[in-house]
């Protein structure tokens, strides 16, 4: 039995090295090679049963110790507990079906946030916007006022600017070093910021630890800033077609009307299937050696000629028109079977949608001209971008009718 069980395991580890080859492999070799996929992120390779709640959460858990370590959380990513993980689950859907919600609020705020940006740039920079930069804290105030309702007169640009970029800092080392010790300059910024819940017109709890609220606001921001900022460059400036442009005209009036928004969630969709917020997902392969994982490559899944045809590397929203059964079942997300994300009931789609449509209103063609610094990027507008957390560091948004220092 234990060698059959090895042999699973083996076998599940050489799918996940084979799914880095996929554009090699034939359509019919993809489909035996799509269900390996999922059941790696539904839990069914390890012969789990649905009911087993903490089975599930305890090989995820293994799998996302090094955040443990770099940030100190405790949620439904990291926890082996069921109750950590329900009650966690319980405050991120109410969050996320927040009737006080107001989309046009947030996109003024992130319109805000974004005149500040070039304003600071025109007159500081030499015209130039880090977009890296610019992005994570386009993303991480609109989450926290979201989430948080904090006052955004109150919150320091510069502390804002500290926080994501000590979360990434952390986010890459743990990469190199699980155990990784955490970031005191994060801990004392978040503490600073005070932030308490809101989630409701009378509903509150206390103010957060820094790592309880990393541990609420990473889940978000995190699978955020990196499909919004290569959603945008892709679909603004990359490949800029009239009617992907016009499929944001109605943002943000549109959102949280199904009929209405239709259209304009295909930008969040396409940017989710070329940019997956996690391009891995990873699980423990056995529960006694948390060192053993294997990986399921969603962005293979997404960008699969086979499936999604010769164009899977063009930004093409037109092809949620209308998805086959195969297209359904390699699209994935935001995971699968009970423990996809809360945010797939809609929330995902629309902030993807908010965020990207602001900034490619605030930083179009016409407001400035993305340099990205290298050769291949700048020279072929073909190429496709890079997706790591560190690839767009040096790319630019230089700003027109501006001097250089």
């Amino acid at each position: 039995m234990l060698i059959l069980v090895a042999c699973a395991v083996c076998l599940l580890i050489l799918a996940g090295i084979v799914a880095r080859r996929w554009k090699f492999q034939q359509p019919a070799n993809f489909e035996i090679w799509l269900r390996q996929q999922r059941a790696i992120v539904d839990f069914t390779f390890a012969g789990l049963s649905p009911s087993d709640k903490e089975g599930k959460l305890l090989r995820r858990a293994r799998a996302n110790r090094r955040l443990v370590s770099a940030f100190g959380i405790d949620n439904s990513l990291t926890t082996s507990s069921v109750d950590v993980h329900d009650n966690f689950v319980k405050w991120s859907s109410k969050l996320i079906s927040n009737p006080l919600r107001r989309w046009p609020v947030l996109f003024v705020i992130a319109e805000s946030v974004l005149k500040h940006d070039v304003e600071n740039a025109a007159a500081h920079r030499g015209g130039q916007i880090l977009l890296a930069d610019c992005v994570r804290c386009l993303c991480l105030i609109v989450v926290l006022v979201d989430a948080y309702d904090v006052n955004l007169d109150s919150i320091s640009p510069d502390v804002i600017l500290t926080i994501t970029r000590e979360i990434n800092r952390q986010w890459l080392q743990s990469k190199c070093d699980p155990n990784v010790l955490r970031s005191d300059l994060l801990a004392s910024s978040l503490r600073g910021l005070h932030l308490t819940k809101k989630l409701g017109a009378e509903e509150s709890v206390s103010e957060d630890t820094p790592e309880e609220a990393l541990g609420f606001i990473m889940p978000q921001y995190e699978t955020l800033w990196r499909v919004v900022l290569l959603t945008f460059v892709t679909a603004y400036h990359r490949q800029a077609r009239a009617e992907d442009i016009e499929r944001g005209e109605s943002v943000p009036d549109c959102l949280g009307y199904p009929q209405r928004e239709k259209e304009a969630l295909k930008l969040a969709k396409e940017g989710l299937r070329l940019y997956p917020s996690n391009k891995r997902i990873y699980r423990a392969a056995t529960v006694g050696d948390e060192k053993q994982l294997v990986s399921a490559d969603v962005e293979a899944s997404h960008r699969n000629p086979g499936i999604w045809g010769a164009d899977a590397l063009k930004f093409r929203p037109e092809r949620f028109d209308v998805l086959s059964k195969l297209q359904g079942q390699a699209y994935f997300p935001f995971s699968l079977s009970r423990h996809r994300c809360p945010a797939i009931a809609g929330f995902g789609d629309r902030m993807v949608t908010m965020l990207v449509v602001a900034l490619g209103t605030a930083l179009s063609p016409k407001t400035g001209k993305i340099l990205f610094n290298n050769g291949q990027l700048d020279g072929n507008p073909e190429e496709p971008l890079p997706t790591g957390r560190d690839d767009m560091e040096s790319w630019v948004l230089q700003l027109r009718d501006v001097s250089g220092p």
